[in-house]
């Protein structure tokens, strides 16, 4: 399994390939929001509320899209992802609902 430091450094040097490890974060924030609202497009889809028809695939490639961006705003912020998933799983354990 591939982990999340390796992809943040994979992400981090394609940025750098571009030159686009300078991007903002308010713009990395903007462009996760585009994507996220193109993943409910085809979860809509999927579920009948829009009638253009569902593409697996297409749902696919926004959901790495934003994990992408993901990535880059964490490499912005310089947060190590793999860490704070640990962090989370602990924090998850102790939860008893959704609450």
């Amino acid at each position: 399994m591939t982990n999340l430091i390796h992809l943040q450094k994979q992400v981090s040097d394609y940025d750098k390939k571009f030159n686009w490890d300078k991007d903002r974060g308010s713009h990395i924030a903007l462009h996760m929001s585009e994507e996220l609202g193109e993943i409910s497009r085809r979860i809509l889809r999927f579920e009948g509320y829009k009638t253009e028809e569902f593409d697996k695939k297409e749902l696919a490639e926004e959901l790495t899209d934003l994990l992408y961006l993901t990535l880059k705003l964490a490499n912005k912020f310089e947060i190590n992802l793999d860490s704070e998933l640990e962090d989370m799983w602990k924090r998850y354990e102790k939860k008893t609902s959704r609450k």
